[in-house]
C-alpha cells in the first residue's frame, strides 16, 4: 500500500509541475502578443521612444527594404529619412503582423516568433499601397520582461504592389512614347511631303 501511495503521489506532483510549466508557457505566449501589439502601435504612430524601450540591449532590425539597423540612432535616421524630411517618400505606415504559429520556445529565455503583415503604406501623394510581408523575431527575456533582439521583415522581390505599380509605369511609358513617335514620324512625313 506505501509503494502505490508513493507512486500516487509522485503521479500527482509530476502533473501538477507539468501544470505549472504549462500555465507558465501560455503566460509566457500572452506576453509575447502583448509586445508584438506594443510594437506594431509604437510604429504605426512613429512613436521611436516606446519602440527603443521594447528592444534588447543588443539588437538587429532588418526592415522590408533590407535596411539593417543595430542602433537606436539607426532607427531614428531610418524614421528621419522615410517620413520626416523634405523628400520623405512616405506620409504613414501601417504593419498588421500576425503569428503563423505560437513562439518556439529555446529554452526559458529565447523565443521565436514567425508571421505575416498586411502593410499599408500612404505615399507623400496620398497613394495607399499594401504590401505583404513575412517576419521573424527573436526575443530574449530580460529582468523588466520580454524584448526584441532581432527582427527581419521582408516582401516578395518578384510579386509584390510596388513592382507590379513599376510595370505599369512602364508599359503606360512604353505606349506614350509609341504615340508619340508615331504622330513624330506622320509630322515629318508631311513635311517632306510639302517640301518634294
Amino acid at each position: 500500500m506505501n509503494i502505490i501511495h508513493a507512486l500516487l503521489m509522485l503521479g500527482l506532483l509530476a502533473f501538477s509541475s507539468l501544470s505549472m510549466a504549462e500555465a507558465d508557457r501560455e503566460r509566457d505566449h500572452q506576453q509575447l502578443r502583448q509586445l508584438m501589439a506594443q510594437a506594431s502601435e509604437a510604429i504605426n504612430k512613429r512613436d521611436m521612444a516606446r519602440l527603443r524601450g521594447l528592444l534588447a540591449g543588443e539588437f538587429v532590425i532588418t526592415m522590408v527594404d533590407q535596411q539593417r539597423m543595430t542602433t537606436a540612432a539607426q532607427l531614428d535616421d531610418f524614421v528621419e529619412k522615410y517620413f520626416m524630411g523634405e523628400s520623405a517618400p512616405l506620409k504613414r505606415i501601417t504593419v498588421r503582423p500576425e503569428a503563423d504559429a505560437p513562439s518556439r520556445f529555446i529554452g526559458g529565455d529565447l523565443a521565436i516568433a514567425y508571421g505575416h503583415s498586411d502593410d499599408i503604406y500612404v505615399l507623400r501623394t496620398g497613394a495607399e499601397v499594401r504590401i505583404p510581408a513575412k517576419w521573424t523575431a527573436a526575443l530574449v527575456r530580460q529582468p523588466d520582461g520580454w524584448k526584441i533582439a532581432a527582427f527581419h521583415a521582408g516582401a516578395n522581390l518578384l510579386d509584390n504592389p510596388v513592382l507590379a505599380a513599376a510595370q505599369q509605369n512602364l508599359w503606360t511609358m512604353a505606349a506614350a512614347g509609341a504615340v508619340t513617335g508615331a504622330l513624330l514620324m506622320l509630322l515629318l512625313v508631311r513635311l517632306f511631303r510639302k517640301r518634294a
